[in-house]
């Protein structure tokens, strides 16, 4: 079976511009330090950031990808989004970002420009999100099979295969 990665918003309100993650300053060096070592055991880098990012164009944009291009560009887009965000800490809700990102995978900046200004792909993210919700998914991020109820959070990869195949 093969990984599908579909588009989901966790914190929908956050503005533009970013916005603090919800966890005091007191607390937020534990969180960090458990991210950094589930990414480890993973074998993934991680410098988690310490603001929330909108991440709506990129989820957008991952459509616009997957429709142009396929479900592997959508992944290969997605993931270069997210070690931009959680590695290098770019601004992911800034359209030339977004757009530098979908060229790397065939798409062009105008064609970005074009479906951001017409939300032209806001109708998939919805019903993705939608879907999302209604197999329990509350927190990114979420794993399950079709037609089954998904399991969300970060875990040890072995887990997510026990969990998943009880």
């Amino acid at each position: 079976m093969r990984t599908r990665w579909l588009p989901f918003e966790l914190h929908a309100d956050t503005p533009p511009e970013g916005a603090d993650k919800p966890f005091t300053d007191a607390e937020w060096p534990a969180i960090r330090e458990r991210l950094v070592g589930l990414a480890s055991s993973a074998g993934l880098p991680i410098d988690p950031p310490r603001r929330n990012a909108n991440s709506r164009l990129a989820l957008e944009t991952m459509e616009l990808v997957r429709a142009r291009k396929g479900d592997d560009a959508a992944a290969k887009f997605h993931h270069a989004v997210s070690r931009a965000f959680f590695v290098d800490h770019a601004n992911i809700a800034d359209p030339a970002v977004i757009a530098a990102k979908a060229a790397e995978v065939g798409v062009a900046p105008d064609e970005v420009e074009a479906a951001r200004k017409e939300h032209a792909f806001a109708p998939a993210v919805d019903a993705s999100i939608a879907a999302s919700r209604r197999a329990g998914v509350r927190g990114v991020p979420a794993y399950g099979w079709p037609g089954a109820r998904a399991v969300s959070g970060m875990m040890e990869p072995e887990h997510i295969v026990e969990v998943l195949g009880s």
